[in-house]
């Protein structure tokens, strides 16, 4: 048996056995299902737990936890769902309505996660293998929300509930507990978690998928074991990965130089699964950025073309609230995508800061070790000083970043994100989920504008309508109709590519979402390649 011997950050020495994947997953916030938001923790959740009902390849979500589901009545506020018999928690336990209900009561009253653009929803059992859902707005597309709904077994949760806690009879209704444990059915069991450190689990024989071998090579086999890392450090996970002691990078924060030193090398190999957008927020409840023409400005005053030239061979464009790729998508300004200092100087002249611009200052901050994330917050620091305003740019840590976008008062004037597609339907997430006031809040709104009565009715009229053609037309009315605000200005789009050793397989399927394609049931290890590699 091959071992190998490695030291990662502050975890101490750890060993990796023949049949073990070191993953780096970046910061796990929480592994809780109920509060899991950002496409860290979703990816971690894919893995330890399974959702109602699973995106799909050719887009909107197919059967997985329920089997089938119905409007009842006819106008989208009860839905009922049928569950796949003998599905087993990680404890040998039955997943049963009960669970369901149980699970759905909890993510409704926590309100926390992706429970928001799901509204108020009551949840009732109709007998074992029978749910049934009440919502408070008609939703033709509850459905699809609700491949973000991870139930857990609730005899195990409220074994595990501290008291006193914020939720009254549930305490604390397992939270803490769920930290550091799973209650889920997924293909991977929570073994140990240092939340944002490192989260090891294994693999679930008895997951109710099963494990085929049917369409992988003969030495391609299931990964047995797990090790989540939590790096954002990219010259030390360029390190590791030249060691052998990383097998798989899924969040795609490479320099030029080392994708391109990656995509040489015939011992690693790179994936392509979904975009992401990469996306400037502009607070519009902080001064200068509550002036929209001085919000404007900064958008025509951004030299696009000078960060995205260099990244065109990986296939980094120009984006909008849309992915390009996406039906519905509409260009929005500047058109062209370039830019223009005379329009960003009329704009300028147009805001209330525009007699006092000396004394006008704009903070941008990144997530600390994402080298292109500061790229872009340096080069707008260059455009900015053109115009004679000085723009201060920052990476602090992703904990502390992500905790400053909680609320308006604590959210910079600018905080660059990456937004992959992350719930289905896509167009409901880039849409509903972040220009509504019911949306995901937090980093995914961290422009903190809901004024414009118009585009909160037909973000709500796209989930009433049944009719897709009807629902898309509403969508292409809407990109324009949020850009005129200029809540964000998208610098590019760029393809997430997953880095990983030659004897790692995967993902088998091509789903565009955060979650299913990291989710390690559908990756392999050749473990004979593997022995070759190592030397072994």
């Amino acid at each position: 048996m091959v071992m190998v011997l490695f030291v990662i950050g502050c975890c101490g020495l750890v060993w990796s056995a023949e049949n073990v994947a070191v993953i780096n997953g970046q910061p796990v916030i929480t592994a809780d299902p109920a509060i899991a938001s950002d496409w860290y923790d979703t990816e971690a959740v894919y893995n330890l737990y399974s959702p109602l009902v699973y995106p799909a390849p050719e887009g909107g979500v197919r059967a997985h936890l329920a089997t089938k589901w119905e409007a009842v009545g006819g106008d989208f506020t009860h839905w009922r769902f049928t569950l796949q018999q003998g599905v087993k928690f990680h404890s040998g336990n039955e997943l049963t309505a009960e669970d369901i209900a149980f699970s759905m009561t909890r993510f409704i009253t926590m309100g926390r996660g992706n429970s928001g653009p799901l509204g108020q929803v009551t949840a009732t059992v109709v007998d074992r293998y029978t749910v049934d859902f009440l919502l408070d707005k008609p939703s033709a597309i509850f459905p699809d929300t609700l491949a973000l709904f991870f139930p857990v077994e609730k005899a195990l949760v409220l074994e595990n509930i501290n008291t006193p806690g914020n939720y009254g009879d549930f305490g604390d209704y397992g939270e803490d507990w769920l930290a550091t444990h799973d209650a889920g059915t997924g293909p991977y069991m929570m073994v140990s978690h240092l939340p944002g450190q490192r989260l090891d689990a294994t693999r679930f024989v008895n997951y109710f998928e099963g494990w085929s071998d049917e369409g992988w090579g003969p030495d391609e086999v299931p990964i047995e074991r797990l090790i989540f890392i939590m790096e954002t450090d990219y010259t030390t996970l360029m390190t590791l990965l030249r060691s052998g002691d990383l097998d798989l990078e899924i969040n795609g924060g490479w320099t030029l130089p080392q994708l391109q030193e990656i995509e040489a090398d015939p011992n690693f190999g790179l994936e392509t699964v979904w975009a992401q957008n990469v996306t400037v927020w502009m607070n519009s409840k902080v001064p200068p950025t509550d002036d929209e023409h001085f919000r404007k400005a900064i958008l025509y005053a951004y030299d696009y073309e000078s960060v995205v030239g260099p990244w065109e061979e990986f296939g980094n464009g120009e984006t909008g609230i849309f992915l390009p790729n996406m039906p519905g998508y509409v260009p929005i300004e500047p058109q062209p995508r370039k830019q223009n200092l005379e329009k960003a100087r009329e704009e300028l002249a147009l805001s209330k800061y525009a007699d006092n611009l000396d004394d006008v200052k704009a903070v941008f901050h990144f997530c600390g070790g994402l080298d292109f994330e500061e790229d872009v917050g340096l080069q707008l620091q260059a455009d900015m000083a053109k115009l004679g305003v000085t723009v201060e740019v920052a990476g602090p840590p992703w904990a502390q970043f992500s905790a400053e976008c909680s609320a308006p008062e604590t959210t910079p004037n600018m905080t660059i994100f990456l937004f992959a597609p992350q719930a289905a339907p896509a167009e409901d997430y880039y849409t509903y989920s972040m220009f509504h006031p019911n949306g995901l809040g937090w980093i995914f709104e961290a422009h903190w504008y809901f004024e414009d009565s118009q585009i909160i009715n037909m973000l709500d009229s796209t989930r009433a309508e049944s009719n897709t053609y009807a629902r898309m037309l509403t969508y292409e009315l809407l990109q324009p109709l949020i850009a005129e605000h200029a809540l964000a200005f998208y610098p590019y789009q760029k393809p997430t590519l997953f880095a990983h050793q030659a004897y790692i397989v995967g993902p088998k399927e091509t789903i565009v979402f955060v979650g299913p394609s990291e989710n390690m049931y559908m990756w392999r290890i050749n473990l004979t390649l593997k022995e070759t590699l190592r030397g072994g």
